[in-house]
């Protein structure tokens, strides 16, 4: 699912390619693409899959997602998303212990908005989305979400771009924020990277994180990427990382 920052394990996410010809993709990255898919085209972004690992006490706890998102481009501004994860495993070591635990998480539904501005060299999206708790015991949020983000690009030539991100999540009469910053650049031929910087506070927990990634593009439809984040405080997560497959079809 896209995964709006309701735990930190929802962050594993997506930022839109520096490659001048890549689609618009969500994966990888904090935040999501400013923009959205064609009218009439859609694609699939799969994580393959993406981690969360933390550890404190003699406890070591990590979380594997298959993270699953549909887009479909309904108009030049307008954007469908549907998202799940349809296998999670989280394991538990601990002197003594070792235990696991398999299911399904949540399903969402987003709408996306790209306006279209009158600088060209910013661009800006607003993704709304309901989470719907329709996962196994151990890997839902118990509740039903609904979360508003808002990501702008800023074009600085050349490939390179900065995004802002911003997003908050409604659950159970708490909030919980997200704020991220994004600077993406090539790397070389149909190579590109990124680096990036986060902070989640509200909902009774705060984590702040930074890493960078890389993304493959092959044949302008097509685009694996690879990224890992770390903590930069005693609450946050030890890690996060992933591997994922974003396709793109018209």
């Amino acid at each position: 699912m896209r995964r709006r920052a309701v735990a930190t394990a929802s962050l594993l996410a997506f930022v839109q390619p520096c490659l001048a010809d890549a689609p618009p993709f969500d994966r990888p990255g904090i935040g999501f693409a400013s923009a959205v898919l064609p009218a009439g085209s859609f694609d699939w972004e799969q994580g393959l899959p993406d981690l969360q690992r933390d550890s404190g006490g003699g406890v070591r706890t990590t979380t594997y997602t298959a993270d699953t998102l549909f887009r479909f481009g309904l108009t030049s501004t307008l954007e469908l998303q549907l998202s799940g994860s349809p296998w999670n495993r989280t394991t538990i070591h601990a002197p003594g212990i070792h235990a696991h635990a398999d299911g399904a998480g949540d399903t969402a539904l987003g709408l996306k908005w790209a306006p279209a501005l009158a600088n060209k060299q910013w661009t800006l999206a607003f993704l709304g989305s309901v989470n719907f708790d329709t996962g196994s015991a151990a890997f839902t949020n118990g509740r039903t979400v609904t979360s508003l983000g808002a990501a702008a690009t800023r074009d600085l030539g050349d490939g390179r771009s900065l995004e802002l991100y911003a997003n908050d999540a409604h659950a159970g009469g708490a909030d919980t924020w997200t704020f991220s910053a994004n600077y993406g650049f090539p790397i070389h031929g149909n190579f590109g990277g990124y680096i990036e910087t986060a902070r989640v506070a509200g909902g009774g927990t705060s984590s702040s994180f930074a890493g960078a990634g890389i993304t493959w593009l092959l044949h302008e439809r097509v685009q694996f990427d690879l990224y890992v984040d770390s903590g930069l405080t005693s609450r946050s997560p030890d890690l996060l990382a992933g591997f994922g497959i974003s396709v793109f079809w018209k």
